[in-house]
């Protein structure tokens, strides 16, 4: 009895026990122009455009898209701002994910284009296929914004109108435009047939401002019949939403599309970068990355004295082109120095033989000996050079490259002076090793 009693307690107990709690949500991936591994960064990448959730006619598509925001992430790195987004906006329109509006909207935030960063972070917050993992934040990064912003909604009369805001491209509007600006003076164009007319208008931040504005047909002679097109009527009464359409910052032959296009100050516009890529089997751009392109860094080098008397330790800074590199490093042996030079590399590869031209500058304590050779008195000197030298740079991956080079220095006021019981020498020779860490 006892025993059939346990054996009915068994599964009330492990129906009592509390259910494994949820996995956590995934965190989402850092920004874009935060990830420094390449490998990572395709990672990521591909993650957006391999979404099955978003529909393309072209499967060449989904690997185009990734290259160009590949790109994209290289030249925001560069802070080069329009271009970056000429790239996001490109890969928009060939597989329009939201997942890219978001980098689109914080390269616009970047810029100082508040008003288009919340219309975009909008977008992102209307289209369907927007997950959940970030939409709390883009509701409080909008909030944030349309306190510093202007929503205007423009209504027309007649439906069907077309409306230009700030010289943008007329836009169809059914009864409604919504959109945000910057806070200030703006003109609002409406256009119906041959006959126009325009408002000004003056926002401030934080406010919401409703726009109402008209245009009259012409009035016609009694045998003339009007040339009417017939227009659909709107299948809602809310607003439109207006994407990257206000002002002449943008270029677009359809504004109901995901195109857009950036144009310059000089009113051309920029064409995306597509790098060079390959696909893999699985439908990932495997882009060619420039090895090429050196960029700045610390450096430290070690100096070896030719003679074997010692060496010199060095820290400082490589300013890097593409052949052409400055360094400036602050030198310590028993004597503190400094040095500043340039280098030219023959080859920008990852063998780089280069010849390099400096000036050292040694300070140091000289000791005045009377004819017996005591010292009978000191003072402090500074001695400047010249420094020759050959050698190879070793690019280990795109962070980190090593050297070494053989080159001679002389010096001027160094001549006959003496330090510790030896003579300095005014032509030395000082091979040297270094290490360089690049951004």
């Amino acid at each position: 009895m006892r025993l059939s009693l346990l054996l009915l307690l068994v599964p009330a107990v492990a129906v009592a026990q509390p259910a494994p709690p949820p996995p956590a949500p995934a965190e989402p991936p850092p920004p874009l122009a935060q990830i420094k591994d390449n490998k990572q960064l395709a990672v990521v990448l591909s993650s957006i455009t391999q979404d099955p959730s978003i529909p393309v006619d072209d499967p060449k598509a989904r690997p185009l898209a990734q290259a160009l925001m590949t790109e994209g992430v290289k030249q925001l790195k560069a802070k080069t701002y329009d271009q970056a987004l000429a790239n996001f906006l490109e890969a928009y329109a060939k597989f329009p994910s939201p997942k890219i509006l978001l980098n689109i909207a914080s390269t616009l935030r970047d810029m100082g284009r508040f008003a288009d960063a919340a219309n975009t972070y909008q977008r992102y917050l209307l289209d369907p296929a927007t997950g959940p993992e970030r939409v709390a934040e883009v509701k409080q990064l909008l909030l944030e914004l349309d306190e510093q912003l202007t929503i205007l909604t423009v209504r027309v009369t007649p439906r069907g109108s077309d409306i230009s805001i700030d010289g943008g491209p007329f836009i169809a509007v059914g009864t409604a435009l919504l959109t945000r600006v910057r806070p200030g003076i703006h003109l609002v164009r409406i256009r119906k047939g041959d006959v126009t007319d325009e408002k000004s208008l003056n926002g401030f931040p934080g406010e919401t401002k409703e726009v109402p504005i008209e245009v009259k047909a012409p009035e016609l002679k009694p045998d003339v019949k009007p040339d009417v097109k017939p227009v659909p009527e709107p299948k809602t009464d809310a607003p439109q939403q207006a994407w990257l359409a206000v002002g002449t910052q943008y270029g677009t032959s359809n504004t109901e599309s995901n195109s857009r296009t950036v144009r310059s100050s000089s009113g051309h516009e920029l064409s995306a970068i597509v790098p060079d890529f390959d696909t893999s089997e699985r439908g990932d751009a495997i882009v060619h990355y420039d090895d090429h392109a050196i960029s700045s860094g610390l450096m430290s080098v070690l100096r070896i004295d030719g003679k074997g008397r010692g060496f010199a330790g060095g820290l400082g800074i490589a300013i890097a082109g593409d052949h052409w590199e400055g360094e400036l490093a602050i030198l310590k042996s028993e004597l503190y120095g400094g040095y500043i030079g340039a280098r030219y590399r023959l080859f920008t590869g990852w063998f780089r033989p280069y010849v390099a031209i400096g000036m050292p500058v040694v300070l140091f304590v000289a000791y005045t000996l009377d004819e017996m050779g005591t010292v009978t008195g000191s003072d402090k000197r500074v001695s400047i050079g010249v420094r020759y030298a050959g050698g190879v740079e070793l690019r280990i991956n795109g962070h980190l490259s090593v050297q070494g080079d053989l080159g001679g220095e002389y010096f001027w006021f160094v001549k006959g002076v003496q330090h510790d019981g030896h003579t300095y020498d005014s032509s030395v020779f000082v091979p040297t090793v270094g290490v360089i860490l690049r951004k």
